[in-house]
């Protein structure tokens, strides 16, 4: 039984820390973690939202990119000194075997990778846990990490587009890009919200249940897309782009859980109807090696650059539907006979369709002399962060400074410098981040080499 509650908590923990946390902005370059993630130009990101970017000239975008920009990750001196690994088997980070373990502070660091410098850390949690247990009684007093359970209905995911490899000529160009769509979202019930949260003791004849909906789904789209300028020239011109996407889905997974948890009996631990799992759910499934998925979607766009204005707005996966015709059921029970979870298989061959979420940029550029200020709205398919930031190049050095709404609607900050010689320059960004913990932020700083 203990097991099964631990399980549980460490389940809503888990969610209700990686939510936050995932939705939070990451990258590797300093100079734009420097202006509180605010993305200028021609950067990946942009183009990634905006088609209509991939037509601007170089000598109209003049906002201080770099070429390239190598990150110079300082965060991993300290973690490997702190984690070697010729004891990784043996870390407590990493083994839930330990007495040390703490599987807030293991799930935070798979979301934050140690690249950079930890300055401050925001609270962590404790595994200091009480359970008071008899025979018939147990309460579970999560201490500290009660403040990471959701009261509400909680979720987290998005679309990314992790490669677009392809060529272009005179305006057109051809791609396969590879594409990832991911949601989880649950609910606790009520009473087991109060049997963790609030450290209540359990009920007699009373069921402790999570609901959830999970969903994973990726693949490959072959694409066409076309961008160029309509109107203008060099120095002050209008652009737009577009793109069309065939969607091939090479798996897709999802699975709803109407009820996960528990149910007490007559009496707790005795008695002749002990606590038993309680667990119905249903996957949904098209396996890599079966029958792809397909589906049509595309994105538009526009930029206008008008000397040291600059200004774009971006849309992708419209009207993404993707089409799965050999989706398979299964349903997941409890068997109180042999006290086991079985699978029992269900329709076959039946034709499901999801859709991709719609995701959007619209970003403003400003550049007088060696003054650059902007801002930008982003939207990956799960809640919007709005970055407004800006930096200042005096002689050899390069002040920047921004501030961020993140998704879970909380201002964040970045601060840096750098040195500028030429075509290179070393670049020092600070990032503050928050926890669900409290509303005290952490620090990081990030450091690059960029190659202008």
């Amino acid at each position: 039984m203990r097991t099964l509650v631990v399980g549980f908590g460490l389940v809503a923990l888990v969610l209700g820390h990686a939510a936050p946390v995932s939705g939070q902005w990451l990258a590797s370059d300093a100079r734009r973690i420097g202006m509180a993630g605010l993305a200028l130009g021609r950067t990946a990101s942009v183009v990634r939202f905006n088609p209509a970017y991939r037509s601007v000239p170089p000598s109209a975008d003049r906002r201080g990119e770099p070429r390239i920009t190598i990150p110079i990750p300082l965060g991993l001196i300290p973690f490997f000194r702190d984690h070697p690994l010729s004891n990784i088997s043996h870390d407590p980070l990493f083994n839930p075997d330990s007495a040390a373990f703490n599987p807030v502070e293991a799930i935070n660091t798979l979301l934050h990778p140690p690249l950079f410098l930890q300055l401050k850390k925001p609270p962590t949690p404790t595994n200091d846990w009480i359970f008071s247990v008899g025979r018939d009684e147990l309460v579970v007093d999560l201490g500290k990490a009660q403040q990471l359970i959701p009261e509400d209905q909680f979720g987290f995911g998005g679309s990314a587009r992790p490669l677009d490899p392809g060529f272009g000529i005179k305006g057109v160009r051809v791609s396969v890009l590879t594409w990832l769509h991911d949601e989880v979202g649950f609910q606790l019930g009520d009473q087991l919200l109060g049997f963790l949260r609030d450290a209540d003791s359990a009920h007699h004849n009373t069921a402790y249940t999570v609901s959830a909906d999970a969903l994973l789904e990726s693949g490959v789209a072959p694409t066409i897309s076309y961008s160029g300028r309509v109107a203008g020239d060099t120095a002050r011109g209008f652009y737009v782009g577009g793109a069309l996407h065939y969607y091939v889905g090479v798996a897709y997974w999802r699975t709803q859980v109407d009820s996960a948890g528990f149910e007490t009996g007559n009496i707790i631990f005795a008695g002749p109807n002990p606590v038993m799992p309680v667990v119905h759910a249903v996957s949904r499934y098209s396996r890599a090696g079966n029958t792809l998925g397909h589906g049509v979607g595309g994105d538009v766009g526009f930029a206008f650059v008008s000397g040291p204005i600059e200004l774009g707005v971006g849309v992708n996966d419209i009207g993404a539907t993707i089409t799965w015709p050999d989706t398979r059921f299964d349903t997941l029970r409890y068997a109180p006979v042999g006290d086991s979870v079985y699978s029992t298989p269900g329709p076959r061959h039946v034709t499901t369709k999801t859709e991709l979420p719609v995701s959007y940029v619209a970003n403003i550029g400003y550049t007088v002399g060696k003054t650059t200020l902007g801002a930008d709205i982003v939207n990956a398919g799960r809640g919007t962060t709005v970055h407004v930031g800006g930096e200042q190049q005096v002689g050899i050095f390069v002040v920047r400074g921004g501030v961020a709404r993140d998704q879970r609607k909380r201002i964040q900050f970045g601060w840096g410098g750098g040195l500028r010689f030429g075509s290179f320059g070393l670049d020092a960004g600070f990032w503050t981040y928050g926890s669900s913990l409290s509303n005290e932020r952490g620090v990081t700083m990030a450091t690059s080499l960029s190659i202008y």
